[in-house]
């Protein structure tokens, strides 16, 4: 009896040694705060097996007399259930069958270890469930996609591939391949043995926990990811409903426009025309009775046209963008459409001052005309009735580019401001009336014709605006 303690001693330090293995990392599972499906079954199993460990060392107290099957069966439940953490939450998966067929099948060797007893098959059983186990783990790790990708997994491998390398060392020394019946016994292999289950459980402990801190790594990125992609979504959303909100205002705020600039001369022309049909009927026939009248009409009606074809050209610009059609064109003869679209009685004016008879382009010739129709209403409004206005189309040569430049005498120079370009924009202090889309038009089609608008002071009151296009 005195030659077998310090054996016993060994045998239950590692015994105890094991026991505060298995409560240290439960405790370090339940302090990371990994709530997952695979923590609790782990926990589940590390209190199972704490209690199988605490009847061994019980049975090893007692010199190895007392009955110590169901330490053997919980331990063989302990290690399945720490298999099944590994598994997908699809258990009856295809690619899980095989393992669940291997864990059932350890299951009924527990179940027999614990009705058999003190059995000589007890060493087999339970070398060939501790093989059955490894192997249903490994296949849970493979096939999981959870687990794919992390270091940790080669680790967890590696472990299970040494159990079972072990677990079949036991089989081929237990009876009745050998001659062993027990796994702990009482002569010198006690020290391999004692260490070897607080070695590999320490080992297959820190390589699940790497799984886990891995996994939970990865789906906080995922989050993570999702997040942004949200905060994203709903930032775009915020942006478009802002700009929806925004075209919707320009919308009205056109309409109203349009409607104000159209409503008085529509009540003008009206107007004319019922003196036109007052003068018909008194008999006021006479071309020079009704000449200045029909004048008069027919300005109105121009400047109508003037009013809706800027507000149709400007809430395509703002609300889309018209897509310019560019074709070789003659700039004189747009220039000549554009002139003629004036009231005649504002013609004579006009100064015209081409370098070319014909000079080409490309250019799209609907918008253009209407551009330079715009220079030209300009100048004819801010400008003393008596004073000329020089219409020109020149080259530059720096730049490159065809210059369409009108010059007029200003009423107040400092009417002229950087913003001038800018839609409702109008001259500072300005005292007529009018959209502010005249110049906004001008700038706009020179930039969709990859040129620019501008102006500059030629002397104290004269200003000549200019619209360049590449040549």
């Amino acid at each position: 009896m005195t030659s077998e303690t310090p054996i016993i001693t060994l045998a239950l330090m590692f015994q105890y040694l094991l026991v505060a293995e298995f409560v240290i990392f439960s405790i370090c599972l339940v302090i990371i705060r990994i709530k997952t499906r695979a923590v609790y079954i782990w926990l589940i199993s590390n209190l199972i097996a704490i209690l199988a460990s605490l009847l061994t060392a019980q049975y090893i107290s007692s010199s190895w007399k007392i009955d110590n099957s169901a330490a053997a069966a919980l331990m063989i439940l302990s290690s399945a259930l720490k298999a099944l953490s590994f598994a997908d939450r699809g258990f009856i998966r295809k690619s899980n069958r095989i393992p669940i067929i291997l864990i059932i099948i350890s299951f009924i060797m527990a179940v027999l270890i614990f009705v058999l007893g003190e059995t000589v098959f007890r060493l087999f059983l339970l070398s060939t469930a501790g093989i059955l186990i490894c192997l249903s783990a490994i296949f849970f790790l493979i096939y999981n996609k959870h687990w794919i990708g992390f270091p940790s997994l080669k680790y967890c491998v590696a472990t299970l591939v040494l159990s079972a390398l072990a677990c079949i060392y036991i089989l081929l020394v237990s009876y009745p391949i050998g001659t062993t019946t027990r796994f702990i016994t009482n002569d010198s292999s006690i020290t391999y043995q004692a260490i070897f289950l607080p070695v590999l459980f320490f080992f297959f402990h820190m390589a699940f926990i790497g799984l886990l801190i891995g996994r939970q790594a990865r789906e906080n990125n995922f989050k993570l990811r999702k997040s942004v992609r949200i905060q994203q979504a709903v930032s775009q959303a915020k942006i478009k409903e802002k700009a929806s909100a925004a075209l919707a205002e320009e919308r009205y705020q056109l309409l109203n426009m349009l409607t104000h600039e159209v409503r008085q001369p529509l009540n003008t022309a009206q107007a004319t025309l019922d003196t036109i049909s007052q003068q018909l009927r008194r008999g006021q026939t006479k071309p020079e009775n009704i000449q200045q009248t029909v004048l008069k009409a027919q300005s109105t009606i121009n400047a109508i046209v003037l009013s809706i074809s800027n507000s149709i050209l400007g809430a395509t610009l703002i609300t889309q963008g018209r897509p310019s059609q560019l074709h070789s064109i003659d700039l004189c003869d747009v220039c000549q459409l554009a002139l003629f679209d004036l009231d005649p009685s504002q013609r004579a004016r006009i100064q015209q001052k081409f370098e070319q008879p014909v000079i080409y382009a490309d250019a799209d010739p609907i918008i253009l005309r209407l551009a330079i129709r715009n220079l030209l209403e300009n100048a004819l409004k801010y400008s003393p009735s008596d004073t000329p206005i020089l219409f020109e189309i020149v080259t530059d040569e720096k730049k490159l580019a065809l210059v369409i430049r009108v010059t007029n005498t200003l009423n107040d120079p400092s009417t002229l401001s950087a913003d001038i370009f800018e839609r409702n924009k109008r001259g500072v202090g300005s005292l007529h009336e009018g959209s502010g889309l005249g110049l906004y038009i001008v700038r706009e089609v020179a930039e969709l014709h990859k040129g620019e608008a501008s102006y500059h002071l030629v002397s104290g009151h004269r200003v000549a605006f200019e619209l360049s296009i590449p040549a």
